[in-house]
């Protein structure tokens, strides 16, 4: 009988470890599924990989419908590419960030989401603060406007002194 109840605590403990891996693979992200190996809405603490990327968990997402500089991008000596990141992280640091899956995975595996923090839209927040374009050929001009009044305002990469192909291959 001690043998049998030691077997028991055994596969209870087991079954807790394995609960406690699986939550830490995930960085506490909480992942609902559509349908079998699908996602459809990931939840969870952020961590910036740059402008338009970031990663919740295992999960690496790309913003939808936006573009943001990548490495090495200088504009009147401003590495704008950090300050890109950088605003992003800004804008996912104070808790809980929710992606919506809205496309199939992107060239590099990433998940395509529009994402937000609290009531904010992190695209729209990248685009109306100048560190991100509308990327039209995703959005079908869904931060146009936002856009627009960046550049009006001159706000982030819009006040600065950039090259003609800033954004390379990627109007």
């Amino acid at each position: 009988m001690a043998r049998g109840k030691a077997s028991v605590i055994f596969c209870l403990a087991a079954l807790g470890l394995a609960a406690c891996a699986q939550e830490a693979s995930q960085g506490g992200a909480e992942v609902n599924d559509a349908d079998a190996g699908t996602f459809s809405q990931i939840t969870g603490i952020a961590t910036v990989s740059d402008g338009d990327t970031l990663r919740i968990g295992p999960r690496r997402i790309r913003l939808d419908g936006i573009v943001a500089p990548e490495r090495r991008a200088l504009c009147g000596g401003v590495d704008i590419y950090r300050a890109a990141t950088d605003a992003l992280r800004e804008a996912t640091r104070a808790g809980q960030v929710r992606c919506r899956i809205s496309d199939l995975p992107d060239a590099q595996g990433r998940d395509v989401a529009q994402c937000s923090a609290g009531d904010v839209d992190l695209s729209a927040f990248m685009v109306a603060n100048g560190w991100a374009r509308d990327w039209t050929a995703a959005s079908g001009g869904a931060y146009a406007d936002e856009e627009a009044a960046a550049r009006a305002a001159e706000r982030g990469i819009w006040g600065l002194s950039c090259p003609a192909d800033v954004w390379g291959d990627r109007d």
